[in-house]
């Protein structure tokens, strides 16, 4: 139910490293030094201690390098060179480095000689095409789905497309929904975004709100921020108690969803944490074998067996865990026929909402004139939505979901996949030029 798929792509990475001369007193010299360090961590030739400063070492863990390093090398390829060095200011500056398949840009920090910051902060995938993105994305493993559409004034054309009609686990992509019909009650009068809700239903993280006070009063505008920017569950199980299964069972069918069922009763993350446990194995199988009302019952009468303070969430720990059965489904063409509804119809402050996180790293994310996103994962589930405007007036909508009931996804390797689709739609960008 967490978004956390964009850690790879902003955290600080480390090195290994062989020892290496003192660093030049000449800032570009500096630099350049700086971009070779990490090429040779890039190759395997250099080691985290000689390279970074130590308070670096401490905050990045050895397996968290290993990750990206390995992420980027299945996507990219092996680091062939240092293509360009832009200093940013005394303490920083902006790498390209080429990989065989690609150009990735880094961020990096210098403190007294030594890389303090690493960051990905772009990819600039060369002779890339749709095509080849959406191959890249069948061969991972697992069940895979994508849908791109172009919006024009005559309604969508869809541009590329895999199992887009294909039922998926979509994780915290589902609070789109709640958006939407937060977003039709405001338009259509019967509720303000200023409207005041106590915070009533604790759930476990992603999020914040979870350590706030006991019906803490927050307005509708926060909850849905919170709920769609970091995708906060106790927000998200809030909003879902105050608008009520009815509301939202409206919704999703306006949606367009090609299986309401699959979404009524719209699921607190409280409750599909709690259908997952073991324990509540007799409840779950009763719940399964139940219609839509009957569901909704059981739901009701559970009552504290599903509430945060009975939950184990160690359901989320040994893998994917019932994603096949106790889960929020859509299709991706699902998500975007409700991403196009949003899109066409969409109050200013859910299109300010949608677009707080953009999904994919900020040089990429910059390119676009609006960018409105939400994703979703955990064990065995990712999904990624995004709704985006060129500079140019283009508009496209983008969904894409991935299952794998057998492993966890590598969601670094992911959202470099989507970054380099939201790239190709955004149009080639001029190459980066050392100074």
């Amino acid at each position: 139910m967490a978004t956390a798929i964009l850690a790879m792509s902003f955290c600080p990475l480390p090195v290994y490293a062989q020892a290496m001369p003192p660093p030049p007193t000449n800032a570009q010299t500096a630099f350049d030094q700086a971009a070779a360090n990490v090429l040779a961590l890039l190759q395997g030739q250099a080691k985290g201690e000689d390279v970074f400063t130590p308070a670096f070492l401490t905050a990045v863990p050895p397996d968290q390098l290993a990750t990206v390093l390995s992420s980027l090398k299945t996507q990219f390829g092996e680091a062939q060179t240092v293509e360009a060095v832009r200093p940013m200011d005394a303490r920083s500056a902006s790498i390209d480095i080429r990989f065989d398949k690609a150009v990735v840009t880094f961020t990096i920090g210098m403190l007294d000689g030594r890389l303090s910051g690493l960051f990905i902060t772009g990819t600039r995938t060369e002779d890339d095409s749709l095509a080849k993105i959406t191959a890249d994305i069948a061969a991972l493993p697992g069940r895979t789905g994508l849908v791109v559409q172009r919006l024009t004034e005559a309604g969508t054309e869809t541009i590329a497309s895999r199992h887009a009609d294909d039922r998926f686990a979509i994780a915290s992509v589902f609070k789109l929904y709640v958006l939407a019909e937060i977003d039709r009650a405001v338009r259509a009068g019967e509720r303000k975004w200023s409207d005041v809700l106590p915070l009533t239903q604790k759930s476990h993280p992603s999020g914040i709100t979870q350590d706030w006070p006991d019906n803490a009063p927050m307005t509708l505008q926060t909850l849905a921020t919170l709920m769609i920017s970091i995708s906060d569950n106790s927000a998200t199980d809030t909003l879902i108690a105050a608008i009520g299964q009815k509301k939202l069972a409206a919704i999703v069918r306006a949606s367009g969803h090609a299986q309401p069922p699959d979404l009524t009763p719209l699921l607190s993350t409280q409750a599909v944490t709690g259908l997952k446990m073991p324990a509540n194995a007799p409840l779950r199988d009763r719940f399964l074998a139940a219609d839509d009302a009957g569901q909704a019952r059981l739901l009701e009468q559970a009552g504290e067996t599903l509430r945060l303070k009975n939950l184990d969430l160690s359901v989320y720990t040994g893998g994917p865990n019932q994603i096949d059965t106790v889960e929020w489904f859509a299709s991706p063409a699902d998500i975007a026929r409700l991403l196009t509804m949003l899109e066409r119809d969409a109050d200013p402050v859910t299109r300010a909402i949608l677009k707080i996180n953009p999904g994919i790293p900020p040089v990429s994310a910059g390119r676009w004139a609006y960018l409105g996103y939400k994703g979703g994962s955990e064990p065995g589930i990712m999904g990624m939505s995004f709704v985006a405007e060129g500079k140019q007036g283009d508009r496209y909508i983008v969904s894409a979901l991935i299952n794998n009931p057998a492993a966890e996804i590598d969601q670094p390797g992911f959202v470099t996949l989507m970054t380099r689709l939201l790239d190709q739609l955004a149009g080639p960008s001029a190459p980066a030029t050392r100074p």
